[in-house]
């Protein structure tokens, strides 16, 4: 391409992406970006919002669901991004306010909405604790002006191998995927005991099924795990698949139960959280390809350019929503 060319291309990319980021301002009022509220039928979250021609990722929500937070994977950089309801209307979403340097993601807010944990590539200035590795997880604290500067949790959470995917219970007890020094990773949980994290657990073998086992989901009140598996009896499709195991009463946890053919409808994209209210599912998921023979007009270039940008594409990660009652349903006792 000639340098002509090159600019002339740069130039207009620019204008394009000015013009959808214009156009694709949040105009919806009310709870969850004004959509309507899913049944037991899956549903895509907000369209040309929050799902788009972008790879969107795990998506959390204060306990008054008027912020958002979640992560988008651009071509080699994740960051955090968010949009506030203000006067009735959410804000056009940007880089939330700690992120947008470093490889920031999974975003999970605590159920009181003080604390907000996530992991990140950021560097330790202090080591000396070991906490050596290239990914570990923060946390920033609300304050009167807004979140505080990222902190990073303390060890043995973080140590010389990987921390990531962090998810925060009612109490403040973390579960995470961690890379070990044999090469797996598994499912640990740490308790927040007199304000530190003790040494992991690491979750039963019912749970850890895989050599590496990550992106999982505990609820606030700790009684039931989501995480992503395949090759499983049970497998729903070819790909990944989303499943749940509950806490007993003896801190035992159940086998792994697949949550079931409409969950699974849809390629997993492995980021599965529950709305602050508890009432909906969230997860990641991938449209299966297909091909439009026409479309309801001749488009120009800039058009089919905002059409790919703005809608669910069916090439990248889109959020999903449904009633979290399939969860109770497959409780055991029920």
């Amino acid at each position: 391409m000639g340098k002509t060319l090159r600019i002339l291309f740069i130039a207009f990319s620019f204008v394009a992406c000015k013009q959808q980021k214009e156009s694709a301002l949040p105009v919806s009022n009310g709870l969850y970006f004004g959509q309507s509220i899913p049944g037991n039928k899956l549903e895509i979250f907000a369209p040309g919002i929050i799902s788009t021609g972008l790879n969107e990722g795990y998506i959390t929500f204060s306990p008054d669901g008027k912020e958002c937070y979640w992560s988008i994977l651009f071509s080699d950089f994740v960051t955090i991004v968010t949009s506030k309801l203000e006067n009735g209307k959410w804000t056009k979403p940007k880089v939330a306010p700690f992120a947008g340097k470093y490889y920031d993601g999974w975003p999970a807010i605590q159920s009181d909405g003080k604390r907000m944990f996530f992991h990140s590539s950021r560097p330790v200035a202090d080591t000396s604790a070991g906490i050596t590795a290239k990914f570990n997880v923060w946390y920033v604290d609300r304050t009167e002006n807004g979140w505080s500067d990222p902190v990073v949790v303390n060890a043995p959470v973080n140590g010389s191998e990987n921390s990531t995917c962090p998810s925060v219970t009612r109490s403040g007890n973390l579960y995470i995927s961690k890379r070990f020094s044999d090469g797996s990773e598994k499912l640990c949980r740490s308790e927040l005991r007199n304000g530190f994290y003790q040494e992991l657990e690491i979750l039963p073998a019912n749970i850890n099924v895989l050599k590496d086992n990550y992106h999982g989901y505990i609820s606030p009140d700790e009684s039931y795990f989501i995480r992503i598996c395949y090759g499983r009896p049970d497998n729903i499709g070819s790909g990944w698949n989303y499943y749940i195991t509950f806490r007993k009463s003896d801190g035992t946890w159940s086998d792994l139960v697949n949550l079931g053919k409409e969950v699974n409808s849809v390629y997993c994209g492995g980021a599965p959280s529950i709305s602050s209210d508890g009432k909906y599912l969230f997860f990641q998921g991938i449209v299966a390809t297909g091909i439009t023979d026409s479309l309801d007009h001749k488009y120009s270039l800039e058009e089919l350019i905002d059409r790919d940008i703005k809608s669910p594409s069916l090439g990248s990660t889109d959020f999903y929503w449904i009633d979290s009652k399939i969860i109770e349903e497959l409780r055991p006792g029920k």
